[in-house]
């Protein structure tokens, strides 16, 4: 993976100690928001963001192959950016071809859309099962379940999580996840649409520090808000220090 997060100085981190666990690129579907590398580009300086976890959204919404390749050329030509590949089950075989494709261009952190691609994060679909289980080598693994009535999420997803793996969750569906993380150690949260007062600080106590990292959806979401989220939650320095910086980097290592 470009610039190895787990390889950054202490002299790199100290100057520019954020990393973003889920940024994006592209357009989004009825959302007039500039998603161009520039933009997010803007923002990251602006807020002392250092790295930024990419995601294209032509993979989500038209094609994980195209998207994938936009991503990850985009990405070596911006060192703080680095890809996150999309993947869909329910395009399989393909689905498979495409993580051992970019599997083998060193890709290491992919997402799941279980809300857009609309299948339950449940061990019970089986294309979902082959697909975790061919993820060797992966980092970490992201999973998109914000804004579902309720996160469709089962507990017999535990064993085949291949790696950290990161929920995307409102404040609303929170609950659901904590409940399955207490058998999930490798279920993670990332904060990006935590908004609802002391939501951050509940991921924090159930799941410890480690267990929590930055994100933001910047730029279709305000970079600024939730990096003010996080720091004026009311947590120790040493905790607020692992969400914005070094959970991730550990787990990137």
């Amino acid at each position: 993976m470009p610039g190895n997060l787990g390889r950054m100085s202490g002299r790199e981190r100290n100057r520019m100690p954020i990393i973003d666990a889920y940024t994006l690129i592209g357009a989004w579907p009825q959302a007039e928001v500039d998603l161009s590398v520039e933009a997010l580009a803007a923002g990251m300086q602006a807020r002392s963001v250092g790295h930024s976890l990419v995601t294209h959204t032509a993979a989500i919404f038209y094609n994980q192959t195209v998207g994938n390749d936009q991503c990850i050329e985009l990405c070596s030509r911006h060192a703080p950016l680095h890809p996150v590949a999309v993947l869909n089950p329910l395009d399989y075989p393909q689905c498979l071809r495409e993580a051992e494709k970019r599997l083998g261009q060193g890709v290491r952190a992919f997402r799941l859309c279980p809300r857009e691609h609309g299948y339950p994060f449940s061990g019970r679909v089986g294309p979902l099962r082959e697909l975790l289980r061919s993820l060797e080598g992966v980092k970490v693994l992201f999973v998109d379940l914000a804004d579902l009535p309720a996160p469709v999420l089962t507990s017999d997803i535990d064993e085949l999580l291949p790696a950290p793996t990161v929920a995307t969750v409102t404040a609303a569906g929170l609950g659901t996840v904590l409940h399955c993380a207490n058998g999930t150690p490798n279920l993670w949260v990332e904060t990006s649409r935590l908004e609802a007062g002391g939501a951050i600080e509940a991921a924090v106590e159930h799941l410890g520090a480690p267990r929590v990292v930055f994100g933001s959806g910047a730029p279709l979401r305000s970079l600024g808000s939730a990096v003010m989220s996080l720091q004026f939650a009311e947590l120790d320095e040493a905790i607020r220090t692992a969400i914005f910086e070094t959970s991730l980097a550990k787990a990137m290592a």
